[in-house]
């Protein structure tokens, strides 16, 4: 029985890491159909479709849902878009795995989490830090070590960055939080320095935040510094786990180590992982489409739902209006 995939937005990022976890994902499951591809622009719609061997591109997604009845949609458009198509596959029942955010505001999270829910569609918010091999592997240590987490420092660096809203990216580094730590925000103390000369809104975001556990975080988001890099410290009594999630010019494929009193106890490459060395699979994007496809196909629900992503939209949302304090 085949199962159908469709991909809506055929840009930067479905290029880069979706379309390759397609291909590597048919070429594991004989009953994957790679069925249609859409994008706006009709160039953009007809190279995916080549190179990534679906069977039709499209133009518009309520053709190609009308057409192709699909098993399974991915969604990975533009933010400005996302919540407005994101609408439109749920209302048509059809499980959808989603680029993040989901929405801008909280709000535009909640009314499609509600909608899912009152019709039981199965949505996964694509967080790829979640899915990361290193990133899971880091959360069976912590779960084996039985201990709690004294603190956590996790900082995300970015090279040439003057986005105009960075928080769309931040997003990620807010969620990986929420998700090593194992629980929600309990408070968040914003503190903002800014680069007027680079930009408007271009800025380095600093946050002392309570986790609902009782978990000390130190979150530093800084967009034009020298490197591409993002690092989770995370220390318990006696132990440290140090991750570097992604690959860069200190080290190309990422990195996980386990130190116990200040001896190395476990060390990963993010090239040596099960899930492959090539940079789709070592950050996840392979994972988070594959659980995703494997959970559909045995009627079993996701992880990862629209109401999950809530509180880390939420958090986004402050640092793009740059709010001084969240929660408690």
């Amino acid at each position: 029985m085949s199962f159908k995939i469709c991909v809506a937005g055929c840009g930067g990022i479905a290029n880069a890491m979706h379309g390759p976890a397609y291909v590597k994902y048919a070429s594991e499951n004989k009953d994957a159909v790679l069925a249609g591809c859409c994008d706006i622009d009709e160039k953009r719609a007809a190279a995916f479709q080549n190179d990534f061997g679906f069977l039709q591109a499209y133009t518009d997604l309520d053709d190609m849902l009308a057409r192709q009845k699909p098993d399974a949609v991915c969604l990975l458009t533009p933010v400005d878009l996302t919540a407005e198509l994101a609408k439109k596959i749920l209302l048509a029942g059809i499980p959808m795995i989603m680029e993040k955010p989901p929405g801008k505001t909280p709000e535009d999270t909640i009314r499609l989490a509600d909608i899912a829910a009152k019709r039981s569609v199965p949505v996964r918010v694509a967080f790829n830090r979640r899915y990361a091999p290193l990133v899971r592997q880091m959360k069976t240590l912590l779960a084996d070590s039985g201990q709690r987490i004294q603190s956590l420092q996790y900082d995300m660096l970015r090279i040439d960055r003057p986005d105009s809203d960075f928080s769309t990216t931040a997003i990620h580094a807010l969620d990986a939080v929420r998700f090593i730590s194992g629980s929600d925000f309990k408070a968040i103390r914003f503190e903002y320095a800014a680069y007027p000369e680079l930009g408007e809104n271009v800025a380095d975001t600093h946050m002392q935040c309570i986790m609902g556990n009782g978990t000390i975080v130190n979150l530093s988001i800084c967009p034009v510094t020298g490197m591409n890099s993002e690092k989770a410290v995370v220390n318990l009594h006696g132990d440290t786990m140090i991750l570097d999630f992604m690959g860069n010019a200190v080290n190309l494929t990422g990195r996980l180590i386990h130190l116990r009193k200040g001896e190395i106890i476990f060390s990963m490459n993010g090239g040596d992982t099960p899930d492959g060395s090539e940079r789709f699979e070592r950050e996840g994007f392979y994972w988070e489409n594959k659980s995703f496809f494997d959970d559909i196909i045995a009627g079993n629900i996701p992880e990862g739902d629209l109401a999950s992503a809530v509180q880390s939209v939420a958090a986004a949302d402050c640092m793009r209006r740059r709010v001084r304090e969240f929660g408690a």
